[in-house]
């Protein structure tokens, strides 16, 4: 067994499903394990409003979620949550893509609409 077939196992058991959406289009739909970054420096950063708290995810999505490194709105939403994808990155062993790595921060809807 690959180590891309054991990510995509254990993704397959642990993850949730997602939504990955880009500049409004629904891409598609696949697996990741989010994870707050809780260890990141201070997550309070200046605003119009005064201090404001971005919280930072990360994510390991598996290698078929329709994402690629790039420009654009890139938005994944895992029930009723929504994070803006602020990084992408692919992990590759070899030429074998393993899984998406992905940092996320909260989606303020009501800012965003």
């Amino acid at each position: 067994m690959s180590f891309g077939d054991s990510f995509a196992a254990i993704v397959k058991r642990y993850g949730k499903t997602v939504c990955v959406e880009r500049d409004g289009v629904v891409l598609g739909t696949g697996r990741a394990l989010l994870q707050p970054m809780p260890d990141q420096e201070r997550q309070f950063l200046p605003s119009d409003l005064g201090l404001g708290r971005e919280e930072r995810t990360l994510c390991l999505g598996e290698r078929s979620l329709p994402l690629e490194p790039g420009a654009g709105e890139w938005v994944l939403r895992q029930g009723s949550d929504a994070f803006d994808i602020l990084r992408v990155q692919a992990v590759e062993v070899g030429s074998q893509r393993v899984y998406w790595r992905l940092i996320l921060t909260r989606r303020d809807e009501e800012a965003a609409a």
